[in-house]
């Protein structure tokens, strides 16, 4: 393995006492674990260089070992210690502007990641490396006349100072050239004479964004629309942050909406960014968007890098008015930010999911606060943190979409009761109610949509003789079998095997039994049912590129699928107004989480789905396949009772003292031996207990729970333990957070220590 590289400063700079100085300061933050800023000093030809947002090589401890740094500040002032020089200036500036460095700050605050790592993460790697631009050469006179005329030069030397006298500015060497007929040879004598000068510089090659065949609708929009329109373009209008939860129904008009109000502000002369969860959601939004806006961008991780990167530069020139995306696009650096949109605000995926652990929702929130500037935040079926900031905070304003446009009726759902069924696997078994049901919509040419919220073909391998589960060596999760891959998958770590037929235990040897289930498995009920039926699964199995997306939405469109059958990335967003019927196999299994979210997650997972049948003139209809016939979240969902589900839920969480009424934090440590992570988190639990009893009536509210095995107790071969912080207010939370953090109390012998704050998995 190489070495890394070292720097010896054997000059740093220094003041005598008495001696006040000036200097160039630079504050940078390491991409590192490190959570602190140091300050550096920069050659005075460098200065012009060195701009917030930079990358640079520093030389870091006492070895002077080089380390990756980003700038944070730029300042002239006095200084009296010793500073050590940039080593090396890596990237150019411009990925990330001050304000976006202001958002970092606050990211790597609120949810305790070191700051350097966080900027770091705020740019994708493919922009960083400048991935599909192109180096040129541009060359300058630096002679001045008097000597050129005293000199003896050749015919092509004096061709090539004849076209750069021409030019007042750098002109491309290509160019150059081409026009004075020379070498590059000629050009190297002129530049080793310092005649000449030549820099280099990464240029973007051209960039298409998304475009569409431009097409103004002949419709209007509705009085309820119109009325929720008003409104956002009144805060357009007022410049001023507020935050307008657009509340509609599945098929309501919300995207039209979004639209209408993004051209408000691009008529401004401004850029909107609009949020998605999915890639899924990005095929057919962008050709919807594309086709009334000039230019639009498109930013998610199934680009290539050279797309990403190129697409980021069109944005942060301000050539792109629109920006479409998934968690990512919320650090466009558009330089003039009008609107941001969240749609199906109250997705999962938008947590990050790895450090730092944002929320898109929450960060685009806090961007439009910081800018000035309105958020819309769409759903069907809100979150209850957003519901409640609408009931209880001023900046919050609900806007209501009641009923579809066309006033086209809300589809029928009906619950099928799988506890008095005979069939050996009740949970993905395919009911005689919804075979029936999608025998008649092929039968009349429409379209099926069937759901259930699990890969694979069996969810579980069962010995009878020894009564044991195969399971993955390396976390407490059953193995998953694939049968089109051939293999058991555990789908936590991606550990795979060959597909065992026999008991894996020496005494033992028994025949395996399968049981449980998912969408493999489904598909190939449905293909046993119906033979001729064109049936698409999509699910990660299948849609493994941007392009399948693609092809998925347009296959729909254009009615080469009878049944589109998958997990939930097709539960949200999609709109196919051929698609008469939806049916949902094995609903339990959205509540099965041990999550306190569990209830609301089912509830928007059903909710969600049925909305994609019945969105045109065909009448629409729904089957929800459950164990669990009287759980109040199906019940509600039977007639799309939003409000009623909130007000039990919201009711329910308040008496347990869960959020959205307080904030919470969760740490998770995990390692090798099991006895010393529980020593390890009581030690951990009861420095942040000292602590918050320090606060006093600061955190007389904080609640520290555990620790406590977590719900997937082992996991990728460590055991994993976690302690919940639960606070009533952000800014308590964050007190606590601040101070144990100041302390040292998160200091923890085990392998790792991961703090997760306003979780939205328990699991």
């Amino acid at each position: 393995m190489p070495r890394r590289k070292t720097v010896d400063h054997t000059a740093p700079l220094w003041v005598e006492a008495g001696e006040p100085t000036e200097a160039v300061l630079v504050s940078v933050a390491p991409v590192a674990p490190i959570d602190k800023l140091y300050t550096y000093t920069v050659e005075e030809d460098a200065e012009d260089r060195v701009l917030p947002g930079r990358r640079v090589m520093v030389p870091f401890g006492r070895k002077g070992r080089l380390a990756p740094a980003i700038v944070v500040s730029v300042t002239r002032g006095p200084w009296n210690s010793t500073l050590k020089p940039i080593a090396e200036i890596l990237e150019e500036a411009g990925s990330l502007s001050d304000h976006l460095i202001d958002l970092g700050k606050w990211i790597s605050d609120y949810y305790y990641c070191p700051l350097g790592r966080t900027l770091a993460a705020m740019v994708p790697e493919a922009v960083r490396k400048k991935r599909g631009f192109k180096t040129v050469r541009h060359a300058r006179l630096l002679a001045d006349a008097e000597t050129i005329a005293n000199a003896r030069l050749g015919q092509k030397q004096k061709q090539v100072i004849a076209v750069l006298q021409e030019n007042e500015s750098p002109i491309e060497v290509g160019t150059l050239l081409e026009k004075a007929d020379a070498s590059r040879a000629t050009l190297r004598g002129l530049i080793d004479k310092r005649w000449v000068e030549e820099t280099q510089s990464r240029e973007a090659v051209s960039y298409e964004p998304v475009q569409a065949a431009k097409l103004t609708p002949a419709y209007s929009i509705n009085d309820a629309q119109q009325k929720s329109l008003n409104r956002i373009e009144s805060g357009i209008a007022e410049a001023a942050f507020k935050a307008f939860l657009l509340y509609g129904v599945s098929g309501s008009g919300k995207t039209e909406v979004y639209i209408r109000a993004m051209q408000r502000v691009v008529d401004s002369g401004q850029q909107a960014i609009m949020l998605v969860p999915e890639i899924a959601l990005t095929a057919q939004l962008m050709k919807r968007v594309a086709e009334r806006f000039d230019r639009v961008a498109v930013i998610h991780s199934g680009l290539t890098g050279a797309q990403r990167s190129l697409a980021w530069e069109d944005i942060r020139q301000g050539k792109t008015p629109v920006v479409i995306g998934t968690r990512s696009a919320i650090f466009a650096p558009c330089p003039d930010v009008g609107l941001i949109v969240v749609d199906e605000e109250q997705e999962p995926s938008y947590k990050n999911l790895q450090s730092p652990r944002f929320h898109v929702r929450d960060v685009a929130i806090m961007r439009a606060q910081k800018l000035g500037i309105p958020i819309v935040l769409g759903s069907a079926t809100p979150s209850l943190e957003t519901w409640n900031n609408c009931l209880h905070r001023k900046a919050y304003e609900r806007l209501d979409l009641p009923t579809r446009v066309m006033d086209r009726s809300m589809p029928a759902v009906k619950l099928v009761d799988m506890t008095h069924r005979s069939a050996p696997d009740k949970t993905v078994t395919i009911s005689q109610p919804l075979q029936s049901a999608l025998a008649e919509t092929l039968e009349r040419k429409q379209q099926a949509v069937v759901l259930i919220n699990r890969r694979g073909f069996a969810s579980w391998l069962f010995c009878p003789s020894c009564k044991s589960r195969i399971e993955c060596r390396r976390c407490n999760a059953g193995m998953i079998l694939h049968r089109l891959r051939k293999i058991v998958l555990c789908h936590h770590c991606h550990e795979q095997a060959p597909i065992p037929h026999r008991c894996p235990q020496m005494s033992c040897g028994g025949r395996l039994l399968t049981g449980g289930g998912g969408a493999e498995r489904v598909e190939d009920e449905l293909k046993q049912m119906f033979p001729t039926v064109r049936i698409m699964r999509a699910d990660s199995d299948t849609m493994t590129h941007a392009s399948k997306y693609t092809e998925l939405v347009k296959s729909m469109e254009q009615g080469e699928v009878d049944i589109l059958l998958g997990t939930q990335m097709i539960a949200k967003g999609l709109d196919f107004p051929s698609v008469a019927l939806v049916g949902v196999i094995g609903a339990d299994l959205a509540g099965a989480a041990g999550d306190f979210r569990a209830s609301e997650r089912l509830f928007q997972l059903v909710t969600q789905v049925a909305g994609r049948a019945g969105r045109a003139e065909i009448e629409g209809r729904v089957l929800v396949q459950t164990l669990s016939p009287n759980l109040p979240a199906l019940r509600c969902s039977l007639t799309h009772d939003y409000c009623s589900f909130v007000e039990s839920e919201l009711a329910f969480r308040r008496e347990q003292y869960l959020p959205p009424f307080t904030r919470m934090a969760r740490i998770v440590i995990s390692g090798k031996r099991e006895s010393e992570l529980v020593t390890d988190g009581n030690a951990i639990a009861d420095r942040i207990r000292s602590v918050v009893e320090e606060l006093g009536s600061e955190a007389s509210n904080v609640r520290v729970l555990g620790p406590h095995p977590c719900v997937l107790e082992r996991l990728r071969g460590s055991y994993r333990f976690e302690l919940l912080l639960v606070a009533q207010s952000a800014t308590e939370l964050n007190k606590v957070l601040a101070a144990v953090r100041a302390s040292g109390g998160f200091k923890s012998k085990s392998r790792s220590l991961m703090i997760d704050v306003d979780p939205v998995s328990l699991s």
